[in-house]
Formats: C-alpha cells, structure tokens, sequence
C-alpha cells in the first residue's frame, strides 16, 4: 500500500463509502489535540490496510492504478511560453517596388533565306536598338543550334542533306537575346557551273527627263539696256552702268558692269551714299512670303585691285530688299576693308527705319578672290522666326555658311538688287560685274552656270 494515500481525499472517500456500505468497524476517532504514539500510528495503519484488502475486494475499480515504474516530469519548457509579440503598427521601411520587367527586343522581321553558290544567305529588317543579331540552324527536330552572329552568309554547307532551316533574334547591348523569328526553310544546292543564259538586248532607253529650270534668269546676251532683263536702274550718271564683251563669264558673251566714284551722290535725292545698281520687282524675285523654299545663282568678278578703302563702312553688290524703301535690307553681301566677303541678315519685326530690325546677324565668309569670277549659290527659307529660317552660302563651289536665321521682315516681301551700294567716303574708283542671275525652288534648277560643287 502506497501510504501517501492516507493523505488523499480519494482514500478518505472510498473509506467512508466502505464503512457505510459494510460492516466494519470503523476506527476510533482520537480525540482533538490528542498526541499520536507510534503505537497508535501502526495500530491505525494496520486498520486502514485491512479496510483497502476489504474495498478492493468489493470495489476493484475504487482505487488508481498504481505506475509499474518511476514516474517521469511531463516533458515541456521548464518556463512559461513567452507573451506573443505585438507586430509593429507600421512597417519600418516601405515594401520594396518589384522591377519592372525587362522588354524583350522583337523578333526581326522579312527573314528570308536563300541557297547561294551553296551557302545561306539570310536578310532581315533590322530592329531598333539592336547591336547584333544570332542565327540559329536546324537540319533535324533534334539538331539545333546557333551557327553565325551577324553574318548573313553562311560558310558552304553539305549537299548530303540540304534541308536546313533558320531563324534569327535580335540581341540588345546587355547581350540578351530577343525573341526568335519563325524558321524558314531552305533547299542548298551545289554551285551552277552552267553557261549564263544570253541576256535579252537592252530595252530602249527612256527618254530624258527635262532639266529643272529657273524660275526667272537675267541676263546680258541680247545687248544693249539692262533694262530689260532689270526694272529700274539707280545711278547718278548713265557711265557708271552697262553692258560689256571685256572678260565675260566662261559660256557666255556679255556681262553687266557698275561703277562708283566718290562724289555719285544724289540719285533721287540721297546724300550720304554712291549707287550703280538695278532692282526688279517683288513678282520677278518670287513673291517671297514666310515659309517660300527658294534658291539662287550667280558669278561676280572682282578686279585685282579691288580695294575697299574706308574702314567701317561697307560696299554692298547684291542684297534683297524689304518691301518698303527704307531700313537696312533683309539680306545683302559685302566686301569690308580687308576685302572679305561679308553677309548681313536681319528679320523680325522692323524694317522700316535703319537700325529697327529686331534680329540681325553677320557672317564673315572669308577672302574674296581678286581677279577671279566668284560663284555663288544661296539657300533661303525665308522667314521671320529665326529658328524657322534658314540661309545657306556656296562660294566658289564650297558651303561656307548654313545657318537658321530671321531671314524676312514681318509682312513684307523681299525684291532683288545687283550692282554696288557703298559708303561714300571712298578715295578710289571702284568696278565689279556681274554675269547671268537666276532663281527657282530647288538647287538643280540654278546650277550649271556656274558649275557648283
């Protein structure tokens, strides 16, 4: 008998069933605060398993079962499970954005193979930001593999098996490789040692385009006035213009020439100026209006004593006026006292009095050649926003300017002047010429005389 029983309440109670269920004396209660011997304690316990033998014998199942061996603690923590931790309320940093995926280049499109002197010789249509490009070849559903990068001849294959198919990718600068086209499927055969077939003779040759022309020419053939080819001529003395056979142009007869003296002022009444030019009307120079694409030609010779002599001031010998009769001029060329050839170009709004143009540029476009014809070609799209403008110069065959300007006053057309306009402290007498001028709306249509670049 386990004697930690006497202690249990479970005794206590199965004892108490016993003695009210069956005749056994119970034993004697002690009296309160009566000292325990050892002889009552054995005496007591001695009654206590003779009434267990009893209950157990009635009641088998009034009692536990007592453990065979030890036993054990019940496996667990020897501490309390930890407090669940509260998650945060906000994350300490912000979710990480996923990277957006990475765009495959298209597959190449007009992928064609054909069978050369027994090669592959692939094209395709490239693809945009592509560097190179990966062809792949097949012979069999097994067989299948990457035989050139770039090169869209093959080296020469076997005839054992002709049927080769290709596709091709296009591989960007990371070196990732785009997708893949559709195979296309070719038949190699060996190289044809046959004798060309005899071509068909030369179809007839189409008759000759006619060559563009020009819009409007000028010049001096005929002989006698400039007026015609020119409106109007705007010079003090009738010597100081004409027409003259003395050195023309190669391919031509006749040239115009003008002169200026110091002392030829007062043509119509200006002081301050000497003038030998001609003008035409703004219909014959094109009916310039903003946005006109046009383009011009002509030769001026210099003599080889050609020398402006006053420094700061100009000697003007062709230029494209405004519409009204006063202010600085849209374009005009001019020599300065080093002889260089020198361009003015204004625009915007203005141009009714000197010094009013709201945009002027000028451009030093070198020497000019002394004792020679100089060539020139000019490219205008005329226009009053400078960053729609635009003025483009070939002297002696070489482009020497191309630049966006405001080439054109606002409202105003332009009409065209040859000859000289110069200052008039000059001290010497001073000639140029001028031989065929011509416009029209594209480059082919004013070149070959002179011949340009």
């Amino acid at each position: 008998m386990n004697r930690n029983l006497l202690a249990s309440g479970a005794l206590a109670s199965v004892a108490l069933v016993a003695f009210s269920s069956m005749a056994i004396a119970a034993p004697e209660r002690l009296p309160s605060g009566a000292e325990v011997t050892a002889e009552d304690y054995n005496e007591l316990l001695e009654q206590v398993e003779a009434l267990e033998a009893v209950v157990r014998a009635e009641h088998p199942g009034a009692f536990p079962t007592e453990p065979t061996g030890p036993t054990e603690p019940p496996a667990g923590p020897t501490e309390p499970p930890a407090e669940p931790t509260e998650p945060p309320t906000q994350p300490t940093e912000p979710p990480t954005e996923p990277e957006p995926e990475r765009a495959v280049l298209p597959a190449p499109t007009d992928f064609t193979v054909r069978s050369v002197d027994q090669r592959a010789v692939a094209d395709w249509a490239d693809v945009e930001n592509a560097t190179d490009y990966v062809i792949r070849e097949r012979r069999t559903p097994e067989e299948l593999r990457v035989v050139t990068e770039s090169t869209r001849t093959s080296p020469v294959l076997s005839l054992t098996e002709p049927d080769y198919y290709y596709s091709v990718a296009a591989r960007d600068a990371d070196g990732v490789i785009g997708t893949w086209s559709a195979e296309v499927h070719v038949v190699i055969t060996a190289p044809t040692t046959e004798a060309a077939p005899t071509q068909p003779p030369p179809a007839e040759p189409e008759p000759a385009q006619p060559a563009a022309q020009p819009t409007r020419v000028w010049d001096y053939e005929a002989g006698g006035s400039l007026v015609p080819p020119w409106m109007e001529i705007h010079a003090l003395r009738s010597d100081q213009h004409g027409i003259t056979t003395e050195n023309p142009y190669p391919g031509t007869t006749r040239s115009a020439f003008f002169t200026v003296k110091r002392g030829d002022t007062g043509w119509n009444g200006t002081r301050g100026t000497l003038r030998s030019e001609v003008r035409d009307s703004i219909a014959n120079s094109g009916n310039v209006k903003e946005g006109t694409d046009q383009w011009w030609a002509w030769p001026t010779f210099f003599p080889a004593d050609f020398n402006w002599d006053e420094r700061g001031q100009f000697l003007i010998f062709t230029q494209w006026h405004q519409t009204v009769n006063s202010g600085n001029p849209n374009v005009h060329f001019w020599s300065d006292v080093n002889e260089h050839l020198m361009v003015d170009v204004r625009g915007g709004t203005g141009g009714r009095v000197a010094g009013d143009a709201q945009y002027t540029r000028t451009f030093d476009l070198g020497l000019i050649d002394k004792g020679s014809w100089n060539d020139f070609m000019v490219h205008f799209v005329w226009s009053s926003d400078p960053s729609k403008g635009l003025i483009e110069v070939w002297h002696q065959g070489e482009r020497v300017l191309s630049e966006n300007v405001a080439n054109l006053y606002v409202g105003q057309s332009v009409y065209i002047k040859q000859g000289i306009y110069s200052a008039a402290g000059t001290n010497r007498v001073h000639r140029i010429q001028h031989s065929v001028l011509r416009h029209g709306p594209t480059r082919a249509s004013v070149e070959g005389l002179p011949s340009l670049d």
